[in-house]
């Protein structure tokens, strides 16, 4: 696999609305749990305010770049990806994802092309150390440990705890935006049937549980998107 770069393309609407993707994009309350002592709650957009699939979709790249969303791209012998730069809306359950076909894959159209859009895979396990990222092999590690050939690395400071500025302000985290988000991935917890993992928050390769159908303000959706063929 090779990265290519970053990429603008497409949107997220909601009832037709394209919303810029969150300036802000991590936790979006902090009364519960909050990262570090003055940090600024997140404004990402909240799928609960408004849990109906047929108000959100991704749409068409809208005509002002800002208002674009971010996509790594990647380049690989079985064809290319693009993966999202940061989480594009938080309470938002594993459920609700699966309902609308975006767990494993489900077909939109962006500027005419076809994509299936997806969850990366996560693992299934943690490591001994939970920061270290999965026990098994899957793409959230490969893809943010940064072993594509030109892809972004984390520094040693990102895998640090506690959580500090640093981490928020880390070059890594710039491009990844992870720090205070935990993204859901395709994969069920070894050995828990109603658990799904969900990677970040507390680093880059953070390896976290939930329960299936929990709407929380800290974990949401980072979606992939695969050419389809035609």
């Amino acid at each position: 696999m090779r990265y290519l770069g970053l990429r603008r393309m497409g949107s997220l609407r909601h009832r037709g609305r394209v919303l810029p993707p969150a300036e802000r994009p991590w936790i979006t309350d902090l009364t519960h749990l909050c990262p570090f002592d003055g940090v600024e709650r997140g404004n990402l957009p909240e799928f609960e305010v408004d849990p109906d699939w047929a108000a959100w979709e991704l749409g068409d790249t809208p005509s002002s770049d800002a208002d674009a969303l971010g996509w790594h791209s990647f380049e690989a012998e079985q064809g290319g990806i693009l993966i999202a730069d940061r989480m594009l809306m938080s309470r938002i359950s594993w459920a609700d994802l699966d309902a609308a076909g975006y767990v494993y894959g489900r077909e939109v159209e962006i500027d005419g092309t076809r994509f299936r859009a997806r969850l990366l895979t996560g693992g299934m396990s943690a490591a001994d150390d939970p920061m270290a990222g999965a026990a098994d092999p899957n793409e959230w590690d490969n893809v943010l440990s940064g072993q594509p050939v030109g892809a972004p690395r984390p520094e040693l400071g990102d895998h640090s705890t506690p959580l500090t500025e640093v981490h928020k302000t880390s070059a890594h985290n710039a491009q990844w935006n992870w720090f205070g988000a935990v993204s859901w991935v395709q994969d069920i917890c070894a050995g828990r049937p109603d658990g799904r993992v969900c990677r970040g928050y507390h680093g880059p390769l953070f390896f976290y549980e939930n329960t299936v159908d929990h709407r929380h303000e800290d974990i949401g959706w980072r979606p992939v998107l695969e050419m389809v063929d035609v």
